[in-house]
């Protein structure tokens, strides 16, 4: 119980991080949207949220890797997932791609590792959740995968 106060308490945070704008140009969040849905959607090629829809997603950090380990246009990004039971014994795993672009992303996501421990880092299987925007779907070795633009990122 007090895990999932935790979260909504962070889910919370995020929103009320999200800029103040006039109530026409408030974007909706889709509540709906989840790395589950999205990668049902990219899989079917159907569904799935309109190109530029702000998304809040949960998952655990499946991979991680820097793309650009420059300072001033630093990025990365990190695969999210999320599991579902698949009958009785088997769980499918779902991802998605969240991009991490900005300074503010290089402590989480290190060219390299410390020796000291760091609390900001996303090392593999942290919990996190991300607030985002959904930017469409990339082929990957894996098949589709939907990609999502990071407009924050907190561990759980």
């Amino acid at each position: 119980m007090s895990r999932l106060i935790s979260k909504l308490f962070t889910v919370i945070l995020l929103l009320s991080a999200v800029p103040v704008f006039s109530q026409q140009s408030v974007p909706s969040v889709d509540m709906s949207v989840t790395v589950i849905s999205l990668a049902k959607a990219a899989e079917s090629g159907r569904g799935g949220p309109v190109q530029g829809t702000p998304v809040i997603l949960n998952g655990t950090v499946l991979d991680r890797r820097v793309t650009n380990p420059d300072e001033s246009a630093y990025s990365a990004e990190i695969t999210l997932a999320r599991g579902e039971w698949s009958g009785d014994s088997d769980v499918e795993i779902f991802k998605c791609i969240i991009l991490l672009n900005g300074p503010e992303y290089s402590a989480m996501v290190p060219a390299r590792r410390s020796r000291d421990e760091n609390p900001k880092e996303l090392t593999l299987n942290s919990e996190v959740i991300v607030y985002g925007v959904f930017l469409g779907y990339a082929d990957t070795d894996d098949g589709p995968v939907a990609v999502i633009q990071s407009g924050g990122v907190r561990k759980l």
